[in-house]
């Protein structure tokens, strides 16, 4: 269950989004079984699974299973519903033109850390926690899974190593990923700046910076 305020700000438009995708996602999330507004309060209830957070760690066997997160992701019709959700939460650090990196058709989930893509005793992979998907190009998902591993102590050339098997990262284009990169980069250090004794946040920004080097020189 999730339940926020019923009040304009704060979580309540998180909710909303992912009570409005849910039906859209394909079996890759928990089904949302109801929702209710009352008493001041907006509610949804999802189905309960029994499921582990998969292993970020290099040599752990749950990799190829986040390549196909990725990939199911980033593959998933665009429904109607997401068309107005534009995905500009990256202009702020992408000068002029360069929004047009994040500029796209695609689904989005924002925060593939390992509690929110998931297996269960079946083998069945689920990604849950969609509080705000959007519409973007297909550099946002993957890179924004990149930076998320190379933070669990990948190397960012065995990350690119592992995505090689992916499709959406055989299509994406590399020049609007380097960019996006640095956008990352610039994002994270603003975050650092504003929670400075934040130990995962400098994690954060030094695993963007990795991410970012490598790409650019490779």
């Amino acid at each position: 269950m999730k339940a926020v305020p019923d009040r304009p700000g704060g979580l309540l438009g998180e909710v909303e989004r992912e009570g409005a995708i849910n039906s859209h996602l394909g079996g890759l999330a928990p089904r949302l079984l109801w929702q209710v507004r009352g008493a001041g309060w907006f509610v949804v209830g999802f189905e309960v699974i029994d499921a582990r957070p998969t292993d970020y760690a290099p040599g752990s066997p749950d990799l190829p299973r986040l390549v196909e997160a990725m990939d199911r992701i980033v593959g998933l019709p665009l429904p109607d519903v997401a068309r107005p959700w534009v995905e500009d939460r990256w202009d702020r650090a992408l000068a002029g033109e360069e929004v047009n990196v994040v500029r796209g058709d695609h689904l989005t989930h924002a925060d593939l850390h390992p509690h929110n893509v998931l297996i269960d005793a079946d083998d069945r992979l689920w990604v849950v926690d969609w509080a705000w998907p959007t519409r973007a190009s297909a550099v946002v998902t993957p890179s924004g899974l990149a930076v998320q591993l190379v933070s669990a102590g990948q190397d960012p050339a065995d990350v690119e190593k592992l995505f090689a098997s992916s499709d959406t990262w055989a299509h994406v284009d590399r020049d609007a990923m380097v960019v996006f990169a640095r956008a990352q980069v610039r994002m994270h250090r603003h975050y650092t700046r504003l929670r400075p004794d934040e130990e995962w946040l400098v994690a954060m920004l030094d695993a963007a910076r990795d991410w970012y080097e490598h790409l650019k020189s490779a």
